[in-house]
């Protein structure tokens, strides 16, 4: 019985061609047609001119974004020489010209990013006037007698 079952498998597996082997036509080949304008350069690069430019285009909805020096090169050592003669200059400039962050503004950015912050301030400014109201609430003090009388106009006499 299982012999039987795993020949039917088999058989039927071959016949629908999910492994790649057809019953009817055999192992799957892509058709080769004859491309009278195909040819395979050998030397791809010994026909290329000299770049003499290059362009970049940029799609972004972020702004201050600005671009400035681009250099190409296969050499890092080039390229960290170049970045220390202009860009590690440039960013200390501005680095040092650009205006400083408040602590409220780094506070806020701080709460922007971490909401429990937010709770953590209105527990600090609930918390005090809850317990100002609960302890202040008890009992009225003894009022004086002689105001009293002056309000009801009620004589008094000690």
């Amino acid at each position: 019985w299982y012999q039987r079952r795993v020949r039917e498998a088999v058989v039927s597996t071959q016949s629908t061609g999910s492994s790649g082997i057809n019953a009817e036509y055999g192992v799957w080949a892509p058709r080769k047609i004859p491309n009278p304008d195909f040819f395979e350069d050998k030397t791809p690069f010994a026909s290329l001119l000299p770049i003499a430019g290059v362009g970049i285009e940029m799609w972004t909805m972020t702004k201050d974004i600005m671009f400035d020096n681009i250099i190409l090169t296969d050499s890092k050592a080039t390229a960290d020489e170049w970045a220390g003669e202009s860009w590690n200059k440039k960013a200390l400039i501005e680095d040092l010209a650009s205006p400083k962050e408040s602590l409220i503004d780094q506070w806020l950015t701080y709460a922007g990013e971490n909401p429990i912050m937010w709770v953590l301030l209105a527990a600090a400014i609930l918390v005090p006037v809850i317990l100002y109201f609960l302890c202040s609430g008890g009992s009225q003090p003894a009022g004086d007698d002689a105001a009293e009388v002056k309000k009801t106009d009620k004589s008094y006499s000690r």
